[in-house]
């Protein structure tokens, strides 16, 4: 999110105003400091568009998927009534690892490749030499065939490599309802919100590797969303608190990955589970 807006996110949770708590101990203000686990339960659509340095088309079933990751936790609330809180949910953006997942077709080709690699055949013409003469037609007619033969062996070699790592700030803001009377030592508590995330992805080695097309360029949309949390806090004094939650968010984007003679696009739902502890101080 641009600094701008999440400024104005904060500064609209400071400026609530705390409606029923006009005595001087009601610490309306918290602020809790801890860990979260991301996990981001990513589902894609498969990648779809050309591979370098053939223009093959890409074959069904090859993904990208989103590894787990921990960050630091960082939030900030404005107590409302006993019951109602504001809270912006923040954090140092964690970077995740992204792993390709090569299709059954995919590998089946690249499988078929290094049957013929095996006995001596490697380069693209000698494979489409022998693909001419065993299908009796001409090199011309193979060299498509054999294209893909290349390209997927290329592709095959990094099956579960990670090919790209990804940044991501989500800066989520919620209203909370809490449980029982304010004081008490255990209060569970739901909230719903708005989350913005906005991504951005670089290559790794690995994945500069599969095109072997010169410098790889990522696009990744940012999202809007619905958000949920639930999660309880221990009160062990009036300042001092434990807290423990589970948050999710419905978040969307698409990805566009570019090389000199390929592009590749796919989209993403996540609906991530993020486990957190933290400890609160109110003030």
């Amino acid at each position: 999110m641009k600094p701008f807006h999440l400024s104005l996110l904060a500064a609209a949770i400071l400026a609530l105003p705390a409606v029923s708590v006009a005595d001087t101990d009601a610490s309306p203000y918290t602020v809790k400091m801890g860990v979260a686990r991301i996990f981001a339960r990513a589902t894609s659509t498969d990648l779809k568009g050309t591979l370098p340095p053939y223009g093959v088309e890409v074959p069904a079933g090859n993904q990208l998927e989103v590894m787990p990751e921990s960050t630091v936790l960082f939030t900030i609330s404005r107590r409302l009534t006993d019951n109602w809180e504001a809270e912006l949910v923040l954090g140092a953006p964690p970077t995740h690892d992204v792993k390709l997942r090569v299709g059954s077709e995919t590998m089946g080709r690249a499988a078929q490749y290094q049957a013929l690699a095996a006995n001596g055949i490697r380069t693209r013409d000698q494979v489409a030499g022998y693909i001419a003469t065993t299908r009796g037609i001409t090199v011309a007619q193979a060299t498509p065939s054999a294209n893909a033969l290349v390209t997927a062996a290329q592709v095959g070699k990094y099956n579960g490599a990670t090919v790209a790592r990804v940044e991501q700030a989500a800066p989520t803001a919620f209203i909370n309802y809490r449980f029982f009377e304010r004081g008490t030592t255990l209060r569970p508590y739901v909230g719903v919100g708005i989350n913005y995330t906005r991504f951005k992805a670089r290559e790794t080695t690995a994945g500069a590797n599969v095109y072997m097309d010169g410098p790889v360029d990522i696009k990744l949309s940012d999202s809007w969303g619905l958000a949920f949390q639930t999660g309880v806090t221990y009160r062990i004094d009036d300042k001092w608190s434990l807290n423990a939650g589970w948050m999710t968010a419905s978040v969307k984007n698409k990805m566009t990955i570019t090389t000199a003679n390929g592009e590749q696009k796919a989209s993403y739902r996540f609906h991530p589970s993020v486990y957190t502890v933290s400890v609160g101080y109110s003030f």
